[in-house]
């Protein structure tokens, strides 16, 4: 149980610390090109520790049909980028954390309507724990205006998170029988294309650049570097690590832990967190141990 653990809490690290990282490499190159170093290079690293680790001759599972992985690879990455980060662009950043704290409950909605999976009701209690706990932690009542406005980037978000939660459900149901380092790579590689042909189509539309130049320093290297392996290769590795042994549900209650890994990073650079955000990350937190105990007798048991 302390391993699937460990592998979230690193997910939500990397995916957490990717949003600054990323604005930092933004300042001088367009998000596209970033997009395709980021996916690329995490994909190549990906491959090539999968060549090592299973060689041919040491794979297991049944032969998948290849329209199957593009399908995946499209909900994994290829659609879910792009329609993640428009989302984030054209939205209220208090709103998109509210969404991203219901997760679980699209989770739940995705496996009851797409694979009939039963709906946890013990999982409730977490869930409205979680989505409490993620509104207080990104609330600031010194904001003027209406911190809840809704900017019409939202539905987009709530779109990227049926993607995501149905290929970490479709990937270990389709895939029985892979590993997880094969499930990540196999699926990830048309994605990864899908990012490629976007960049291409940007590039020429004029909204990007085929000439992007080279890196300022060390610094926008050890960034590609953290946000590819990090984010994608490591992370999307332990992600269906955690889904197949916590469940989809227990693993998207993770995701509330983002905010809280923002202010820990704020709080380590000098800004101290105020009582509202140390409540939400009490409540989250509390929902998290909630879930983990309603559903280890289950786990026993299997």
């Amino acid at each position: 149980m302390l391993r699937p653990n460990l592998a979230l809490l690193f997910v939500i690290l990397a995916w957490a610390t990717n949003i600054p990282a990323t604005a930092v490499l933004m300042e001088h190159w367009d998000f596209w090109f970033v997009s395709v170093l980021r996916f690329g290079i995490g994909y190549i690293t990906l491959w090539l520790v999968f060549q090592w680790r299973e060689p041919a001759v040491r794979r297991t599972g049944a032969p998948v049909e290849t329209w199957r992985l593009w399908v995946l690879g499209a909900a994994g990455a290829g659609l879910f980028g792009p329609l993640y980060n428009a989302g984030i662009d054209t939205s209220n950043p208090i709103m998109v954390a509210i969404i991203n704290a219901t997760s679980p409950a699209v989770a739940a909605l995705v496996g009851r309507v797409c694979f009939g999976y039963p709906i946890e009701r013990r999982m409730f209690p977490a869930i409205a724990l979680a989505v409490l706990g993620c509104i207080l932690a990104t609330w600031d009542p010194a904001n003027a205006g209406n911190p809840f406005a809704v900017r019409g980037g939202e539905p987009l978000i709530l779109v990227s998170m049926f993607l995501w939660s149905w290929y970490s459900l479709a990937a270990q149901r389709w895939l029985t029988g892979w590993s997880q380092l094969r499930i990540t790579t196999a699926t990830l590689g048309p994605g990864v294309a899908m990012i490629i042909a976007f960049y291409l189509l940007a590039a020429l539309l004029g909204l990007s650049s085929f000439s992007p130049g080279p890196p300022r320093g060390a610094l926008d290297v050890g960034l590609v570097l953290w946000i590819a392996v990090g984010g994608i290769t490591l992370a999307m590795l332990f992600w269906n690590f955690g889904v197949q042994r916590l469940g989809l549900v227990v693993a998207a209650l993770f995701l509330n832990l983002m905010p809280i890994v923002t202010i820990l990073v704020l709080a380590l650079m000098g800004q101290l967190p105020t009582w509202l955000q140390l409540a939400g990350t009490a409540l989250v937190v509390l929902g998290l141990l909630q879930a983990q105990l309603r559903s280890l007798p289950a786990r026993r048991a299997a």
